[in-house]
């Protein structure tokens, strides 16, 4: 599914700039099927041109909704992806009548995910035993015996 919004006609852009702003189905994006993050419709675009000899310069700022799930409880919670530093300078060489927005859009969004979603900073995430959310109340189990480092026999060990 293409968005006019996602491909710039050069034909018709403005040489002192123009404006790119209005909201594109998620699925323009192709970003419908990740697994660790349920993207959400609209994604927001606010974006500028300019039109350097032979270029095109896109800028400006992405926001996609969206709901992750924490890496430490496994549940999903809600927020907004943000990319507001969105820049890309595209070559225009002669015939060319479009440049299209999509993948570099899609490549940002995807990048700007932290590589550890946390639903909170005190999350307790999950017990190691049961699997039960901590966040939700304590569970039964008993802490596991504390056992001396299994690396320590190491520090014994003579290289010479």
């Amino acid at each position: 599914m293409k968005s006019d919004l996602l491909t710039v006609d050069i034909s018709r852009l403005n040489p002192a700039g123009d404006v790119i702003q209005g909201e594109v189905p998620i699925a323009a994006l192709g970003l419908e099927d990740e697994r660790m993050t349920r993207f959400k419709d609209p994604v927001k675009l606010d974006l500028k041109t300019q039109q350097p000899p032979g270029e095109l310069v896109v800028h400006g700022v992405v926001e996609v909704p969206c709901e992750q799930e924490c890496s430490r409880c496994a549940e999903f919670y809600s927020t907004t992806v943000r990319v507001s530093s969105f820049l890309r300078a595209y070559e225009i060489p002669d015939g060319t009548d479009t440049v299209d927005l999509t993948a570099d859009i899609r490549e940002d969004v995807l990048l700007a995910l932290p590589p550890f979603p946390l639903c909170s900073d005190d999350c307790k995430g999950l017990c190691p035993q049961c699997g039960k959310n901590r966040n939700e109340g304590p569970c039964a189990c008993k802490p596991p015996p504390k056992t001396d480092n299994p690396w320590a026999a190491l520090n014994d060990l003579d290289l010479r």
